[in-house]
């Protein structure tokens, strides 16, 4: 639609609710367990990596000018048919993630609220939302991605003002040179997590640009990193590094502990009630992108045709590529971090080689 138009703020602010998701699946968990109590500074160890992912998708999204994203700039760069494989291969990606996402959040659902309730009705019900929303107009997406970020925000800025009351510095203190090769390992968890960004890019086409676009993209780079650090820090200070590797949400574990005596007594109902706004953020992220990825492909003539289809897809995909929770787990920590470093990092690098060598403006 010609006047479906959002802003890079609203675009940031869907990704910001978007990857606090798997960020709780994967900080400070995996990273406690590479970089004992210096897991912490993990998200700052990859923080020069991130700022270069968002010089290298704007040095080559920004040329292509207005109604561009990140599909339209492949296939110019590859040129028509190596561009649509590129782009297809990044279809099934964004597929499978969809898939596997939908089960594990089904499943964390299920695990911390409704123990007896059927799998398959939070699936349908999960996708059905993403449904519902994705078939709308990408501005529609993008304000509703402005909620789940308010409600996100002072959800979890609540949280983490409560837990480092209960900090013990014993858990993350002191730290020591000998500590700098576990946090450089404890990154390549986050840098699998900031693969997620590269979907964003893919609906670049929808954002009206504006001067000062790539400082505002590097200052909520560094933001995003600055609250991974403080999650990470709150956590592994309740817990210390021995037990929170041992958990699987140290987070959700975090936040039972916190209240405030004759107020809130039950915190975490309301933060893992509130954290489905960003599995929801999540997907719509990920369905939204496979659209346009789709039209692309496909040459369809508006995205919300492929919407349908490549939910079904998805539902498939979560109940029969991940039978149960340890296959998922398994997917997610190997094929899924390196498949995130290849799409989210190296593709986007070697598109911009390829621009740079064909001297393509």
């Amino acid at each position: 639609m010609p006047d479906d138009r959002i802003s890079l703020r609203q675009l940031l602010a869907l990704l910001f609710a978007a990857l606090l998701a798997p960020a709780i699946g994967v900080l400070p968990s995996q990273t406690a367990a590479l970089a004992g109590e210096a897991g912490w500074l993990s998200a700052l160890a990859a923080l020069p990596v991130l700022l270069g992912l968002c010089w290298v998708l704007f040095a080559l999204l920004r040329p292509a000018g207005e109604g561009a994203g990140l599909a339209q700039v492949t296939e110019t760069v590859l040129g028509r048919g190596l561009g649509k494989g590129v782009l297809l291969l990044y279809l099934l990606w964004g597929l499978l993630l969809l898939s596997a996402n939908a089960r594990l959040f089904a499943l964390r659902f299920l695990s911390t609220s409704y123990r007896n309730a059927p799998l398959g009705l939070f699936l349908l019900t999960l996708l059905g939302l993403t449904l519902w929303l994705v078939r709308k107009p990408v501005r529609v997406l993008a304000r509703t991605g402005e909620v789940f970020y308010l409600a996100l925000a002072i959800g979890l800025g609540f949280s983490l003002l409560l837990g480092v009351l209960q900090v013990e510095p014993r858990h993350i203190l002191p730290l020591w040179t000998e500590d700098l090769p576990g946090v450089l390992s404890a990154a390549v968890p986050v840098l699998g997590l900031f693969g997620y960004v590269v979907f964003a890019a893919f609906l670049g086409g929808n954002v009206t640009r504006g001067e000062g676009d790539r400082r505002r993209a590097l200052w909520w780079a560094a933001a995003f990193c600055l609250v991974l650090t403080a999650l990470q820090l709150v956590c592994l200070g309740n817990f210390g590094p021995g037990l929170t590797a041992r958990m699987d949400t140290p987070f959700f574990m975090m936040v039972k502990g916190i209240g405030i005596e004759g107020t809130f007594q039950r915190v975490e109902s309301v933060i893992i009630a509130l954290w489905v706004f960003s599995d929801l953020a999540l997907l719509n992220l990920l369905a939204g992108s496979c659209s346009v990825l789709a039209q692309s492909v496909f040459s369809l003539k508006e995205r919300k045709h492929a919407v349908l289809p490549l939910l079904l897809l998805a539902l498939a995909g979560a109940w029969f590529l991940f039978p149960d929770a340890f296959s998922l787990e398994r997917w997610m920590e190997g094929p899924a971090r390196m498949g995130s470093l290849l799409f989210g990092f190296g593709i986007p690098v070697l598109l911009l080689l390829v621009k740079k060598l064909r001297r393509q403006v």
